[in-house]
């Protein structure tokens, strides 16, 4: 009891709780810094910047605005609510204070350093609502992680809090017995002069005690009733739980929609499964754990305990979902639910943090009213004043989060009039197809879909040469072009270089746009569409390491691949040293983190040159669309600059391009195609531009489809994502833009091994999916900067040569019939199913509409069709097989063997 009492021993306990904190957040977050420079698990990549911003987009602001609220805002927290519990509270309670804690205050960490970059970034361009979903999101995110980092921290705290307590009762025990000998003396004493006052005292502390004891019983009723008031507030709180958890589910949509499946009920039945489960959860918590822990808290702590309570109860809140969204939609192959689940914890902490904006001002409003108006404490009144508000504004919400998914943009009838009817060699401008209760697809000025389906040309990047001798591409000719129409190809993503085409601010290389020109003319002149992509790898070809440079353990010296000109790649001295790969430099994330910032203009100038290129091209129905950036970085601060600045961005280059567009005579809007950053292709997943980043209804979402083949998993020999995980990922958020789903990469499935098996697995759910791709690569030069320099062969590539001397090679057989596979190459209406053999040629496929079916046929011999719904037949050989073609009208079904 000596120890309850002891005030100088709770106020010990809590400098020893709060040091501890610090000094484990210290330590953690130096640890997770070195070993992970990428800053995607450590709280930033903070190490490698330094420790003193060099200028405004310097990814050293971590460390003088996140990591001091960090560990100080932990540390804070941390003593103050172990000095508001006795000091001999369990060191269980002081372990979930602790966690609870760090999550918020990682949160809150995490959105004072993001508004501080936007705020250097600038408001342009920035639209409010879906820049603060995902900020939400981010924010959770990053409190998902120390609910995964936490329990190490408070561990440690609680176990330095136990031998504290400890140390106190032991010391305690020695004080009484060395005072033991001398007390009983003046016990004596004390005990002869108490007889003899005895009889005095009896009379006048009779009535005196009489009255002492009935006012201390009437301030024990007056505690208890307030107590009783004070709980009663605290649980209503938790009613504005399902009105957080409808934000969340919005904003997580917006940022991760890859990592969760539909729901029967969609949002609404969403929010009320993690709303009522997180109220439950929350009173649970707050009765039999948090509450009776807090003995002799101020109203400042108990406020904060509160928020602190209502985060925990978000996660609680959401672990249901994420259960019922495995049993209804499948947890996903390989290690994919540790992903989903993380996505989750985050939803669940913005949902606490949003509910407790609302109620920890409420629950202080409502005591403070308590105290000025005690009248309004009676009867029904207070009642409602209590619940009404939390239950009315979540019934809103939850309605709202049901109707505020982004509905499907309207394209504009006027730019796709102008193109209607306008072909060039059969290829007709493409759009976006939208019909009622049907997902958007690709589609041409015939309202048919079209699948387009092809292979990336990169022979026209300017890529660094790390060997002088060995050429980095080959040269593109029209042989090409012939030998992709044997395979039946409809579509090359054609890789372009910006300093190729901007080499000196402003000024426009022609002849390298008479090159480009030449490839667009060459490949309709084979039926073939083009993808125009302004292609990076690490940036830029200049952003390689300088000789002698010497980097930290995992870390290897950078060299520049190919992107942006010298005048655009502003690293600011960051390191050139390259972890986990090339693309995860601090020099090359400083690059991209001032492109998006548009730091001297380079954002803007990058917009102005996608103007120039669509131009160019703006009347050609032979160009499908734009790939805006290929894989562009994740930035110094993933999250705000790999997802809101990104699509910034890229708002900037669409309305550039549209611009551009509408002064060309006979120009109309070309489809525009949007890639995650790189960290999608590198994990199967990543945070995205945020829902309604732009509002264009040509936009195509297109992520590299890498998984099982060079995603990061692969090198530590786990899958984190499979094949199909991966599909059904990318298809999630392309449903969550509102847009169509094109992969404008996949392939190199590593060694022959394993090769075949995934390679077919990947074509078997495309086409399951009938979705359009384009693999990586027609032909890798042995120059080639991705190249192994020791490699016998060019390998990677559709068209395989011996290295160095160029010798053709054959490709593997079972590759080239698969890629030539029979396909529709467009479809009247909607495509209902689509089978096609990989080893033969065998085409099943059912569909609904009227307009001219058009197929492609592999093989040499004349083939065999029939089906129904179909008129007028028509087969035409060409080079590498036949093009089918039939008139549909209504449902159809069509068998080629």
């Amino acid at each position: 009891m000596l120890l309850a009492d002891d005030q100088r021993g709770g106020r010990r306990l809590a400098r020893i709780a709060s040091l501890t904190t610090a000094v484990v957040l210290v330590v953690l977050c130096a640890a997770l810094g070195y070993a992970d420079g990428t800053g995607l698990f450590a709280p930033e990549n903070w190490l490698d910047a330094g420790f003193v911003p060099g200028n405004a987009t310097s990814p050293a602001w971590a460390t003088v605005v996140f990591l001091p609220l960090l560990i100080g805002g932990g540390a804070a927290a941390v003593h103050g609510l172990v000095r508001a519990a006795a000091p001999g509270a369990r060191a269980r309670w002081v372990f979930g204070a602790v966690w609870s804690s760090l999550i918020l205050v990682a949160f809150l960490a995490k959105l004072a350093y993001s508004v501080l970059l936007l705020a250097i970034a600038g408001p342009a361009g920035l639209h409010i609502f879906p820049t603060v979903g995902a900020l939400l999101a981010e924010c959770g995110l990053t409190g998902a992680k120390y609910a995964v980092f936490g329990p190490l921290v408070a561990g440690l705290t609680a176990s330095a809090y136990r031998i504290g307590v400890w140390r106190l009762r032991r010391k305690a025990g020695e004080g009484d017995r060395g005072n033991e000998a001398g007390e009983g003396a003046e016990a004596r004493k004390a005990e002869e002069g108490a007889k003899a006052e005895e009889g005095a005292k009896a009379d006048i502390g009779g009535k005196a005690v009489e009255v002492a004891e009935a006012g201390e019983r009437g301030r024990r009723t007056e505690r208890a009733a307030g107590a009783s008031r004070a709980r009663l507030d605290s649980v209503a709180g938790f009613a504005w739980l399902p009105a957080g958890a409808a934000v969340a589910l919005q904003a997580g949509t917006g940022a991760f929609a890859w990592a969760a499946g539909p729901i029967p009920g969609g949002r609404v039945a969403a929010t009320l499964v993690t709303g009522v489960a997180a109220v439950f959860a929350g009173v649970a918590l707050w009765r039999r754990v948090v509450a009776p822990g807090l003995t002799r808290a101020r109203t400042g702590v108990t406020l904060w305990s509160i928020a602190t309570t209502l985060t925990a109860a978000g996660v609680l809140g959401f672990a249901p979902l994420w259960i019922l969204d495995g049993c209804l939609n499948g947890f996903g192959g390989a290690l994919f639910p540790v992903a989903s689940v993380l996505v989750r914890v985050a939803e669940g902490v913005t949902a606490g943090v949003c509910a407790g904006v609302v109620c920890v001002p409420w629950v202080a409003e409502l005591a403070w009213r308590r105290r000025t108006e005690p009248s309004a404490e009676r009867g029904g009144l207070a009642w409602a004043v209590r619940w009404a508000p939390p239950v009315a504004v979540a019934a809103v919400l939850a309605l709202a989060a049901g109707t505020l998914a982004p509905g499907p943009a309207v394209a504009p009838v006027g730019a796709q009039a102008q193109a209607a009817g306008r072909d060039r060699n059969e290829l007709l401008p493409l759009s976006v197809l939208r019909r009622d209760g049907q997902a958007p697809v690709i589609g041409d000025s015939e309202g048919r879909q079209v699948l387009l389906r092809g292979v990336n040309v990169n022979q026209l990047i300017d890529y660094g040469q790390p060997d002088p001798a060995k050429a980095t591409v080959w040269p593109l000719e029209d042989s090409d072009y012939a030998r992709m129409e044997r395979y039946g190809f409809d579509v090359q993503r054609l890789a372009l270089s910006w300093s190729a085409l901007e080499p000196k601010r402003g000024v426009f290389d022609e002849a390298y746009l008479a090159r480009v020109r030449t490839a667009v003319d060459q490949a309709a002149a084979h039926g073939i569409h083009t993808v125009l992509d302004i292609h990076q790898d690490t940036f830029s070809k200049y952003v390689g390491a300088a000789p002698g440079t010497r980097c930290r353990a995992n870390a290897s010296p950078e060299f520049g691949n190919d992107g942006a000109p010298k005048w655009a790649t502003r690293t600011d001295g960051a390191k050139a040293c390259g972890f986990l790969g090339r693309d995860l430099a601090p020099n090359v994330q400083q690059a991209f983190t001032n492109l998006y910032n548009d730091t001297d203009g380079i954002g803007a100038e990058f917009a102005r040159m996608w103007g120039r290129l669509a131009k160019t091209f703006a009347d050609d129905p032979a160009v499908a669309g734009y790939d805006l950036l290929n894989e562009p970085g994740p930035g110094d601060a993933p999250g705000v600059t790999s997802s809101i600045l990104l699509g910034r961005l890229y708002q900037q280059a669409i309305t550039s391009i549209r611009a551009a567009e509408s002064k060309v005579a006979g120009g109309f809007h070309h489809l525009v195609f949007f890639e995650p950053s790189i960290l999608w292709s590198g994990l199967g997943f990543d945070t995205t531009p945020p829902v309604g980043f732009a509002d264009d209804p040509q936009l195509v979402f297109s992520p590299h489809l890498y998984s099982e083949s060079i995603t990061m998993d692969q090198g530590l020999g786990i899958t984190l994502t499979s094949i199909e995980q991966g599909y059904a990922t990318a298809e999630r958020t392309a449903r969550a833009y509102g847009a169509p789903l094109w992969s404008g990469e996949w392939g190199w499935f590593g060694e022959p091994g394993d090769f075949r098996s995934r390679f077919e697995r990947f074509l078997e759910r495309q086409n399951t999916e009938m979705l359009g791709s384009a693999i990586w690569v027609w032909k890798k030069a042995c120059g080639d900067p991705q190249n192994d320099p020791e490699a016998t062969t060019s390998g990677g590539g559709v068209v395989l040569y011996t290295c160095p001397d160029g010798k053709p090679l054959p490709s593997p057989a079972f590759e080239t019939t698969a890629l030539s596979q029979a396909y529709p190459r467009s479809a009247p209406g909607h495509l209902s199913s689509l089978r096609s053999s990989l080893t033969e040629r065998d085409l099943r496929l059912t569909g609904s509409g009227e307009g001219t079916l058009d197929v492609w046929v592999p093989g040499r011999g004349r083939p065999e069709a029939k089906g129904s719904g179909l008129t007028g037949i028509r087969l035409a050989e060409r080079p590498g097989g036949w093009r089918l073609t039939a008139h549909t009208s209504g449902r159809y079904t069509l068998h080629v063997a």
